[in-house]
Formats: C-alpha cells, sequence, structure tokens
C-alpha cells in the first residue's frame, strides 16, 4: 500500500501492549514496526549523532517524512527534512524554521511537540518531532465523507485549543485544513486531536503586513483577507476552522466544481451556505456557529478561539445557555481591503463575479 498523503501521518509514542517475556528490543522492535515504514536511501544514517532513520513513512511537497530512533531516548520520532529540490531553496529553509520556531513556541497537548532541529552533512535541514499514531482528518474524511457530529465537535474542541494556545503565543497558522490535524488513535477511532505543520505560520503580533505577494495557503479554507493576501490574526484561523467544521459534517466544501480563480471570488464575495442545508439532521446551533466563524469582515466572526470554544461546549451540551443568531457588528457582511493592493486585486476578482461581488469600499468599514 503506498504511503498516505500527509507529512504528519503514522506518528506514536504509545507502544503495544508489553507481552510476558518480550526483552526490551523485542518490545522496541514492535513498536517501531507499527509504524508500516518502508526501506529507503536513508535509512540507517544518523542525523546530528543522534537520530537514526528505520525508515521512509511519507512525503509532502516539499518534505520527506522518517522514522527515526533517538538513540539518547531509543524512542521512535518522526524527522521531517527538506526534500534534495527544496532543500537548496531559501523560502523553503526559511518556512522549515519558521515551523520549528513556531510550534516550540506552542506548548499544549493539542499541538504536536517539535523536539529538536537540525541540518544533515549536505547541508539539508530537518525538524524532529514527536511520533504518534493516527491519520490526519483529511484523511478520514476522504474515506469515510463525514464524522458524527458529537466526535467532530469533540475533535473540533480540540482544534480550536490548540490553535488558541498558538494565538496567546502570537502565532497564526495561517494553513488551517483537515490534513494539518492529526486524529490520535486507531484508525476510524479517533480519540485526540493535534495541530500539526506549522510552515506557513506568522508572528501576527509584530505588525508586519508586508507578507509575501504570493497567495499563502489552501485556497479552499482561507479567509478573505489571505486571498487578497493582507494582514492576518487570529480570526483568519477562526475563518479556516469554520470551514473545516463545514467539510466535517456535511462530506463537502461550501464552494465546489469551481476554478481556482472562481473559488477564490467565492471565498471574498459570497457567505457560507448553512451545514443544514446538506445535513438536515443538523441542528440550527451548529448553523449558527459555523456561520458566525464564517463572516466575511473579520468585525463579524468570533474575537477568538476561546470565543469559538464557548459555543462548541454548548453544542456538546457542557453550557445550559443556548446560541442565538449572531448580530453582525459591521453591516453588510462585506470583506473591506485594508490596502490599495488588496483593493486592487478585490475589484480584479469582482470584474468577472457580477452580481455576486458587492461594490469594494475604498476604506475600512
Amino acid at each position: 500500500m503506498p504511503p498516505p498523503a500527509d507529512p504528519e501521518r503514522r506518528s506514536s509514542h504509545a507502544a503495544p501492549g508489553d507481552s510476558p517475556g518480550e526483552s526490551e528490543g523485542e518490545r522496541r522492535s514492535a513498536t517501531f514496526a507499527s509504524f508500516g515504514v518502508r526501506e529507503s536511501t536513508q535509512s540507517g544514517a544518523v542525523l546530528a549523532g543522534r537520530y537514526q532513520v528505520r525508515g521512509f513513512l511519507t512525503r509532502g511537497s516539499t518534505a520527506r517524512v522518517y522514522l527515526a530512533e533517538d538513540l539518547v531516548t531509543h524512542a521512535p520520532v518522526v524527522v521531517k527534512m527538506l526534500a534534495p529540490e527544496t532543500a537548496a531553496s531559501a523560502e523553503f529553509r526559511s518556512r522549515l524554521l519558521r515551523e520549528a520556531e513556531a510550534a516550540k513556541a506552542v506548548v499544549h497537548p493539542n499541538v504536536v511537540t517539535v523536539l529538536d532541529a537540525g541540518q544533515t552533512d549536505e547541508g539539508a535541514p530537518f525538524l524532529v518531532l514527536e511520533a504518534l499514531l493516527g491519520e490526519s482528518l483529511g484523511e478520514y474524511l476522504r474515506r469515510e465523507g463525514t464524522i458524527p457530529l458529537d466526535t467532530a465537535l469533540i475533535l473540533l474542541k480540540q482544534a480550536a485549543a490548540g490553535l488558541a494556545a498558538a494565538h496567546r503565543a502570537g502565532v497564526v497558522h495561517r494553513d488551517v485544513k483537515p490534513d494539518n490535524f492529526l486524529l490520535l488513535g486507531p484508525r476510524g477511532e479517533p480519540y485526540g486531536l493535534k495541530v500539526i505543520d506549522f510552515g506557513l505560520a506568522k508572528l501576527w503580533t509584530s505588525g508586519d503586513g508586508s507578507g509575501a505577494h504570493n497567495i499563502l495557503g489552501t485556497a479552499e479554507y482561507m479567509a478573505p483577507e489571505q486571498i487578497l493576501v493582507e494582514q492576518v490574526d487570529p480570526r483568519s484561523d477562526v475563518y479556516s476552522l469554520g470551514v473545516v467544521m463545514f467539510r466535517a459534517l456535511t462530506g463537502h466544501l461550501p464552494f465546489e466544481s469551481v476554478g481556482q480563480a472562481d473559488l477564490l471570488r467565492h471565498q471574498l464575495f459570497s457567505s457560507v451556505p448553512p451545514p443544514s442545508w446538506l445535513n438536515e439532521d443538523l441542528e440550527s446551533g451548529v448553523d449558527y456557529v459555523v456561520g458566525r466563524a464564517t463572516r466575511k469582515h473579520r468585525e463579524n466572526r468570533y474575537p477568538t478561539m476561546d470565543a469559538l470554544i464557548a459555543d462548541l461546549d454548548v453544542l456538546l451540551g457542557l453550557d445550559a445557555r443556548e446560541i442565538a443568531p449572531p448580530m453582525l457588528v459591521v453591516t453588510p457582511d462585506i470583506y473591506v481591503p485594508t490596502s490599495e493592493r488588496g483593493r486592487e486585486a478585490a475589484n480584479l476578482l469582482a470584474e468577472k463575479f457580477g452580481q455576486h461581488a458587492s461594490s469594494i469600499p475604498s476604506s475600512r468599514a
């Protein structure tokens, strides 16, 4: 079977149950075997004099992921290493270092732990991450379609808690999507979740609004301000998590079967439909939560992940209050570009969007 698509898939310190008579070496071998690695050219290599590669796990668009043994603790770890074709790129090296710095700044049970960072003898940078057995939420949804409501709400609350911890550390993830949530536990029976892959994370408290001129993130889940390459803040991740919630509970994205340009236009101009439109078993409270999380004007969204968590607690029955239809702080609910570049991009996207595109105000509302 080919390896999974998610770079952080198959990763845990949890070992199979010890059997009477097993030697320590046999138990360790069983633990490493549970990850299902494949042989690779890196197998046997020792990185930084400490991490011996046991085999290949998977690959992403820019990195390769290996299972290794920490020769000091003898525990399994995951090594994420830039691929040869990207290792020489200053941009991708910077992203990997940013991922290490961002993840190290966030210490939380629902965020994957970065244990170490270094570079190979050839100069390729790598990260060492805790190893966790599981699969990504993206893999789960591609296989199952949806996730049961109660389970989804528990896992989404954990995702929000991990992202809230990142925000408290001044970090915005910027690539919140199902593939960047690792479900812990046996396949199809998740008991927990961790946020992974901070490669596009940004220190929002720095006030640096320059950023890159390229759109960074995954368009299906990006907030309007990301579409226009404008300054992000924690509410950008709130929007993306709202789209993840829609996907997990309906089996669909809010905007499907459209080209990339139209997808960007929909993300900028079109309201996310209520999830009950596709799943009639969902209560109105779910519609309210997704609707508030995915408002176009960020002042109309949940101000923080903690505020979103409070309403998830209501849906979970942990809070007796009722969720009322969210009131708009700014009307109409239109994203207002904050820069000349953003206004130009919005007007360009609006040109072929006809009646779906509202006029673009010249200044912040």
